[in-house]
């Protein structure tokens, strides 16, 4: 379970350390004599507070809803994704071990590739959608949210980056956001970052995806794993492994 939450239970509290220790802690109703729950160093609340996860409140700081819905996506693993972004239909797996039970977003393209389907393994696994759903946040927070158009202006892969027009209006979690919506993107590469786009941003099935990419049937399932791959290693949720 992550500080994030650990915070988000009912009367937690994310104050300093005690004798003059370096760092932040959660604490129980904001009694800073018991044990942290969760040790929070200075870089990770800096960065929570750019994303607008956390604002500071009387005692320390506390979540924002949308910290709240980041605690709701990391709690849910797999389904996180689908959590975050749409309604949500509880399934009943049957099993040969049992009853599993599943979340899927109903009707989300990428949907088909987070759950298994007609009994084979899912596609994708809980980093990629973990990976998906921290793209998909930071576009939201970013100011970048008017700027979806089909000629993908100033998008990576693009020949050129136009600045947002509100840009000097915009304040600096939203500039940061925007900021490393292209780094990611640019982390995944040409091609994969307008993928990207289309499933994940403009929620554009698949097959119409590849149309508009120019892409062979059937090549986006396993392009759009890569590419959540690169962006799983980008986000460091999982290590880049070594060519032997």
């Amino acid at each position: 379970m992550g500080w994030i939450e650990r915070l988000a239970r009912p009367g937690r509290v994310l104050a300093p350390l005690p004798g003059a220790r370096p760092g932040y802690g959660i604490f129980a109703n904001g009694d800073r004599r018991r044990r942290p729950l969760a040790v929070v160093s200075g870089t990770e609340l800096a960065r929570a507070l750019s994303d607008g996860a956390v604002e500071a409140v009387d005692g320390g700081y506390a979540l924002t809803r949308d910290g709240a819905k980041r605690a709701v996506r990391e709690g849910a693993g797999a389904a996180g994704f689908a959590l975050q972004h749409g309604p949500i239909e509880r399934r009943i797996l049957m099993e040969p071990t049992g009853e599993r039970t599943a979340f899927a977003r109903t009707g989300g393209p990428l949907d088909r590739y987070l759950t298994p389907q007609n009994g084979k393994p899912a596609l994708l696994d809980k980093i990629h959608g973990a990976a998906a759903a921290m793209l998909v946040r930071d576009y939201q927070r970013s100011a970048l949210t008017s700027r979806v158009t089909q000629d993908w202006s100033g998008q990576p892969g693009a020949k050129t980056r136009a600045a947002p027009k509100d840009r000097a209006e915009a304040p600096v979690s939203r500039l940061d956001a925007q900021e490393r919506v292209f780094a990611a993107l640019d982390a995944v590469g040409p091609g994969f970052d307008r993928l990207l786009m289309n499933v994940l941003i403009r929620e554009t099935g698949m097959s119409t995806a590849e149309r508009e990419l120019g892409w062979p049937e059937r090549t986006g399932a396993p392009a759009l794993k890569l590419a959540l791959e690169r962006l799983a290693i980008h986000y460091r949720l999982k290590k880049r492994e070594r060519v032997v």
